[in-house]
């Protein structure tokens, strides 16, 4: 899921800002609405990680909770920070405390104010929980300072701070009344600050979404009824979004999107994200465990024809060295160490393998010789799970079979239930396996991502680095972007020869709609907040 308006999102971007150190917030810019009546269906994979904004990481979840869930701030189609429950804020001089002043109007959707004290309640529990505990690890106290002003300190400076509070679902304002009084609140949640509330949820078949008659943007939403069905067949949903069944699914097969908006039957978006597409390694036993092996497949893993034919064009950049990448204000240059021809890259991978005791065998698959924790004539053999609902993972995953033959490595590509993929992952389940993501900010990206505490990093990198903690630390909490660009440019370089995961890329997510749908856009964090803003026509 790749990056489009990446200059504004790479870094803390403001509705209005000047020479002072005062942040304050403009007016959404949304056009006046009446609240809607109409009804939008929606065909995507289910929720897999619950609906708790503290520990919900995956893209399943977070595109539902978006929707019933609002953040202190929030992004506009430009990627600018604009107002949300919080009307306004201002940075202290210093650069360690935020106020911010709390819509009066804002109310929960069973018609009760959302106070000071809610916001207290909600944003030192995202202090806490999983999703946002790295982004928020320099947050030193929450004070209601006034009746609706909320105070946020800060152990450093932090250029990265007020885009960890606009998190999409993860940086959620809750009712401390109605969570604490449930234990199984977030089951079933209501009293939800978002513009649509839950009001079915049906596992394994849908969930139903109503307007928010509460919610603090008077007018909005104009979509009054979301109806989530949940599939996992992509070419299915494809054929329904062609017929009319449903009005919306994500993410599409590009070359289905791009067929289908020819013929004139969808419309389609790409969502312009930092992100990543990679191959994770449990590197707790033989064969990953050994750099020289996950340096070696390095050298051999599609790349760029992985990104032109799984994608359709519709793709992102090809990675040989770089996580950042041209035209991202926080790119520098460094090593493009695994941009070689085929003939160079295939004698390299071959002399690590060599080294590492994996020897080729009789039939041509490479065997372990004196490699530890292998028996010896242990085949170097992998299974590969993919998503069963992305077809560029399953391409990716076939293109990867064929280009490792040469190597002497047998992979074998294994179609994996989406709904418990991740979960799964998170378990160590796999020994290889496809993956990726997206995030609002290359910051976020890389503190989600590579962190020992990331939310997502036992499900990308898998490991623990102090010193990538330490750069990543530095580059957050430094202003001058040029000196933040180089301190990721060290990540980089560490992770280039680590190879804690194999990045082969970024990629765009593709969003089909129903030609109907009017006013719809994208977001760089992959949000579908864009609906708040959209309406269906005839």
């Amino acid at each position: 899921m790749k990056f489009f308006h990446r200059t504004r999102w790479a870094s803390l971007a403001v509705c209005a800002t000047g020479a002072t150190l005062v942040l304050s917030a403009c007016s959404t810019g949304a056009p006046s609405a009446s609240a809607g009546t109409s009804r939008l269906t929606i065909q995507a994979t289910e929720p897999t990680t619950g609906f708790d904004p503290a520990t919900a990481v995956t893209q399943a979840s977070l595109r539902l909770i978006e929707l019933i869930y609002e953040p202190l701030i929030d992004y506009d189609k430009n990627g600018t920070l604009q107002p949300a429950i919080a009307e306004k804020w201002k940075r202290a001089a210093d650069g360690l405390s935020y106020d911010f002043s709390i819509r009066p109007n804002a109310h929960f959707s069973d018609g009760s104010t959302i106070t000071a004290e809610d916001v207290k309640y909600s944003v030192q529990r995202m202090a806490k929980g999983a999703a946002l505990k790295t982004a928020l690890a320099d947050l030193t106290g929450v004070t209601v300072t006034a009746p609706n002003t909320v105070r946020i300190t800060l152990s450093k400076p932090s250029r990265v701070i007020l885009n960890a509070l606009a998190t999409t679902g993860s940086a959620a304002i809750l009712s401390e009344k109605a969570v604490e009084s449930s234990p199984s609140y977030f089951t079933n949640p209501t009293a939800t600050s978002g513009p649509w509330t839950l009001t079915e949820m049906v596992p394994k078949d849908h969930a139903s979404l109503t307007a928010n008659p509460h919610y603090w943007n008077k007018g909005f939403p104009k979509i009054k009824n979301i109806t989530y069905s949940f599939g996992t067949d992509i070419t299915a949903m494809a054929a329904a979004l062609e017929s009319g069944t449903i009005d919306m699914t994500y993410n599409m097969k590009p070359a289905d999107a791009v067929r289908l908006k020819k013929s004139n039957a969808i419309q389609y978006f790409v969502a312009p994200s930092a992100g990543l597409v990679m191959w994770g390694m449990d590197k707790s036993k033989a064969p990953f465990d050994d750099v020289r092996v996950r340096q070696a497949l390095a050298y051999m893993v599609p790349r760029k024809q992985a990104i032109d034919t799984c994608w359709s064009g519709v793709g992102g950049h090809a990675s040989t060295g770089d996580l950042i990448y041209p035209g991202d204000p926080l790119y520098k240059a460094g090593e493009q160490r695994f941009g070689l021809s085929s003939t160079d890259a295939l004698a390299k991978a071959s002399a690590l393998l060599d080294q590492a005791g994996w020897k080729t065998g009789s039939d041509g698959v490479r065997v372990a010789q004196g490699v530890k924790g292998a028996a010896d004539g242990t085949k170097l053999a992998v299974n590969v799970p993919y998503e069963n609902t992305w077809q560029q993972a399953r391409c990716n995953t076939e293109m990867l079979q064929q280009s490792l033959k040469p190597l002497g490595v047998q992979i074998t590509p294994q179609a994996y239930d989406s709904a418990s993929f991740y979960g799964d992952v998170a378990k160590g389940k796999f020994e290889m396996y496809h993956a990726g993501n997206a995030y609002a900010t290359t910051d976020s990206y890389f503190s989600q991502s590579f962190t020992c505490n990331g939310s997502v990093t036992n499900l990308m990198a898998k490991w623990c680095n102090k010193d990538v903690d330490a750069l990543i630390a530095r580059a957050q909490q430094e202003p001058d972007l040029a000196k933040a660009a180089t301190l990721y440019r060290q990540v980089q370089d560490i992770i280039l020869d680590q190879q804690p995961m194999i990045v082969i890329g970024s990629q765009y997510a593709v969003i089909g709609t129903s030609p109907k749908l009017q006013g719809y856009y994208p977001r760089a964090d992959v949000s579908n907040r864009g609906l708040i803003y959209a309406s269906m026509g005839n």
